[in-house]
């Protein structure tokens, strides 16, 4: 079986994979370079990169990169690692790079109101498809939301008995009624898509939590649900909302549990580096200061800037 078409295979229908890829080896190993092997959300695999001890070290990196979301490049010494080399004769090194296929992020959006629409347009910015649902089919058109994978015009219960979406998936509600919105969110919980998130006020997300726990709706059901949506921004248009929706969703595909801004301001950039710079010799300055997220109060550092001898920037 053809790992490419296999990777296209997985991609196309929603699943995501890993690609492990040998880049370089050195001295005898259990496979050539470029072999590749593909992991599937299942577990299963096609290809290899070796067989035997190393072949099963790369397949346990891969669930961690499967699980993490993150690629990594992995070594691995035949030489130093004796139980990697049984019956395979081998004495070299080989270097594996590791990377999720991600297939392309699908939002299941609720409602074709003013947010809808503006939300859709923002998720096609960040390269997020999405599918459109309302009862309403002067709403859900392709008038108002172009480049719409798919819109679902009618029924709502038939609409969701016909949807099936897979783990990879995004959900967002924002209905014309909490009665709509709920029988959405009922709908939601039972299915296997990674982010969840419904529009509305504390007192909206009161009504729909008690009316779902009345239809036996545990909290750890309901512990999956973003709801009011959106990352804290301080959205007030409807604008706004959908900018912050969205990138929750991002940061939710990207794995990252607290957003926050990437630095402070620049004055306190300026300060870390200048500290930075003056303990180091002053014939040779090179300054290596990792990005990382800004906490209040605290000097942000910034990446990549290096100060050369004669003080100019690389």
């Amino acid at each position: 079986m053809d790992v490419y078409e296999e990777l296209i295979r997985e991609r196309n229908a929603g699943r995501m994979c890993v690609l492990a890829t040998i880049v370089n080896a050195v001295g005898s190993v259990p496979s050539h370079a470029t072999a590749k092997l593909l992991l599937r959300e299942d577990g299963s695999i096609v290809g290899t990169v070796g067989g035997g001890a190393a072949e099963a070290a790369v397949i346990e990196e891969a669930k961690r990169v499967l699980a993490s979301g993150r690629p990594k490049l992995a070594s691995f010494d035949l030489r130093e690692n004796p139980r990697m080399d049984i019956g395979m004769v081998c004495g070299g090194s080989l270097n594996v790079f590791i990377e999720p296929v991600r297939p392309a992020p699908l939002a299941y959006l609720f409602g074709a109101g003013h947010v809808g629409a503006l939300t859709a347009a923002a998720a096609r910015i960040a390269r997020i498809d999405v599918e459109v649902i309302d009862d309403r089919p002067e709403f859900a058109c392709a008038e108002r939301f172009p480049g719409a994978r798919a819109i679902h015009a009618g029924d709502i219960d038939t609409t969701l008995a016909a949807l099936k979406p897979n783990a990879n998936a995004l959900i967002f509600i924002a209905g014309r009624s909490h009665e709509l919105d709920a029988r959405a969110l009922r709908w939601a919980i039972d299915t296997p898509a990674f982010y969840i998130g419904m529009i509305g006020s504390r007192r909206k997300v009161q009504f729909v939590y008690h009316k779902l726990k009345t239809e036996g709706v545990t909290d750890d059901q309901l512990s999956r649900v973003h709801a009011p949506v959106g990352l804290n921004i301080g959205a007030a248009t409807a604008e706004e909302i959908a900018i912050s929706v969205v990138a929750e969703m991002v940061a939710e595909i990207r794995h990252v549990e607290a957003a926050r801004a990437l630095m402070s301001n620049m004055t306190d950039v300026a300060q870390a580096i200048g500290r930075k710079i003056s303990q180091n010799r002053p014939d040779r300055q090179d300054v290596a200061i990792e990005l990382r997220p800004a906490v209040k109060g605290e000097a942000a550092p910034v990446a990549g800037w290096r100060r050369t001898p004669d003080g100019g920037r690389p």
